[in-house]
């Protein structure tokens, strides 16, 4: 990939970096790559890994950080949050492809938790098009690194196959699954399936501790105190840190390079019936899913046929299948604090921009 340096000089550059930059004060950081047709026509990162050591509380302001912050770019790593989930999902239907199997595998033919009558009927498809039944959290939630517990007590609400409800407990079931029938730990079949083949070598669960002042901070949270290089979702961090629903840290030129994967029909990378299995719809609007991603969401509209994925810390990815454009859009919008902060308008700017560089007014 190239950056066209050109388009440096352009309105629709100087409105993107204006959205960049206000991307920056909603939290610390923020990285934007965007590309057309495998191009990249614009590649930028702003701010820093942390400004806060603590978020504002008692009618006191937040706590300025001490500590060194390193400068964001399009390599920086950020939590992924829940756009862990696609990555999850094509490393599980390439498992599948392996073992010469579909989405219409049963987990309780893999997992015995799922011999249970109100269970056996759920598939691989409905986990990863969020029509399992399973409610949206682990309400039982607790200190559990090996699953034991989420296990005996995680289960649906409702039967499989009806409506969407976006669940990260079925995530959290498909990356279990993923690993049994791998017979390997999880970030080892993430890291065989999709990262290594992929080439996304700054992408990965569980960052080593001398890595994490690189990584953008989120949230200050109680117990934790300001998280930094350690997953932000509470679930994935009771879980150790690695788990279906969160856990990733990737960065967007990474990212980018998954989307491109899926957007164009000649990649190699994956096999083809995982790519068509990621951008094809499965369900109806207004929850429109494939197995792994968001179909055509309001904020991709100016896509037009588009897929993709949000992340609460403030993570965007989408694309159009057969189409045009990749867009990466990561932020730490919940630095020092998830509240007061939506980060929803500034994403739809951002696509609009791109896709009609004379339609946004200059910031």
């Amino acid at each position: 990939m190239i950056i066209i340096v050109e388009m440096l000089q352009t309105r629709q550059a100087r409105n993107l970096a204006a959205i960049l930059e206000r991307a920056a004060t909603f939290g610390s950081a923020a990285a934007v790559v965007v590309t057309r047709e495998g191009e990249v026509i614009y590649r930028a990162g702003r701010g820093v890994t942390r400004s806060w050591d603590a978020a504002e509380g008692n009618g006191t302001a937040p706590v300025p950080t001490r500590r060194p912050a390193h400068v964001v770019t399009a390599d920086t790593r950020f939590d992924l949050a829940s756009v862990t989930k696609p990555i999850v999902a094509a490393a599980l239907l390439v498992e599948l492809e392996r073992r010469g199997s579909g989405v219409d595998l049963a987990l309780a033919e893999a997992l015995p938790e799922f011999q249970n009558p109100a269970m056996r009927r759920i598939t691989v498809a409905h986990l990863l098009s969020h029509t399992a039944g399973f409610p949206p959290e682990w309400a039982r939630r607790r200190p559990d690194p090996y699953a034991r517990g989420f296990r005996q007590d995680a289960r649906p609400d409702a039967m499989p196959g009806g409506a969407v409800e976006y669940s990260c407990v079925g995530y959290i079931w498909a990356g279990l699954l993923a690993e049994e029938l791998a017979g390997s730990p999880f970030p080892e079949v993430v890291e065989n399936n999709v990262l290594g083949p992929l080439g996304m070598r700054a992408t990965g669960f569980a960052p080593a501790p001398a890595q994490r002042p690189e990584i953008p901070a989120t949230e200050d949270q109680p117990g934790r105190g300001m998280v930094q290089g350690e997953v932000h979702d509470e679930t994935a961090f009771d879980l150790g840190g690695v788990a279906g629903n969160a856990g990733i840290f990737g960065s967007a030129n990474d990212l980018v390079t998954f989307l491109e994967t899926i957007r164009c029909p000649a990649g190699e990378q994956l096999p083809p019936r995982v790519r068509r299995a990621l951008v094809t719809s499965v369900t109806a609007p207004p929850d429109e899913r494939s197995y792994g991603m968001a179909c055509n969401e309001e904020w991709m509209a100016p896509l037009g046929n588009a897929v993709g994925h949000r992340g609460f810390t403030g993570t965007a990815i989408v694309t159009q299948p057969a189409g045009e454009f990749s867009i990466v859009f990561l932020t730490n919008r919940v630095h020092p604090t998830r509240h007061g902060v939506d980060i929803a308008r500034l994403r739809e700017e951002l696509v609009a921009t791109v896709i009609d560089p004379e339609g946004a007014a200059d910031e």
